[in-house]
């Protein structure tokens, strides 16, 4: 693990436990959106006495600290991943799971004039699109 990632947890003072770090070790390894149960059973074979509870909490942590963001699927599930760099939205396709990452943000504009028309300066946002993906199509 990196001082960089050890640092970001201690000027929020956090600890960064070994729970965290295995939790972080699968997002890495894995790079792809794992639910909390695989993620959990993946954690377990790294340290096996880690609670179901703990991962989730690990999994929210992480999420507030953006090294991990969380997906919202159509069956009330979430999944996680490591954070991308840049921004970007995830479309879901409905049927297999797949997330694809979109780059292009076509919220800023709506964000500014938003906050224009509001007087609320908005600072963040999360757009997350569902639809089938080319292969659930066919």
């Amino acid at each position: 693990m990196s001082k960089d990632i050890k640092n970001i947890f201690h000027k929020q003072g956090l600890k960064f436990t070994p729970q965290r770090r295995a939790v972080l070790k699968v997002l890495q390894d894995t790079q792809a959106y794992l639910s909390i149960n695989r993620i959990h059973t993946k954690v377990k074979e790294l340290l096996p006495g880690t609670g179901l509870a703990t991962v989730y909490r690990s999994l929210e942590t992480l999420v507030e600290l953006e090294l991990a963001v969380k997906v919202h699927l159509e069956d009330g599930c979430h999944s996680y991943t490591l954070a991308p760099e840049g921004h970007r939205h995830p479309i879901v396709c409905t049927d297999c799971s797949r997330v694809i990452e979109y780059t292009e943000c076509p919220i800023q504009d709506i964000s500014k004039k938003l906050s224009k028309k509001t007087g609320v300066l908005i600072k963040t946002h999360f757009l997350q699109l569902f639809g089938k993906c080319e292969e659930c199509r066919n």
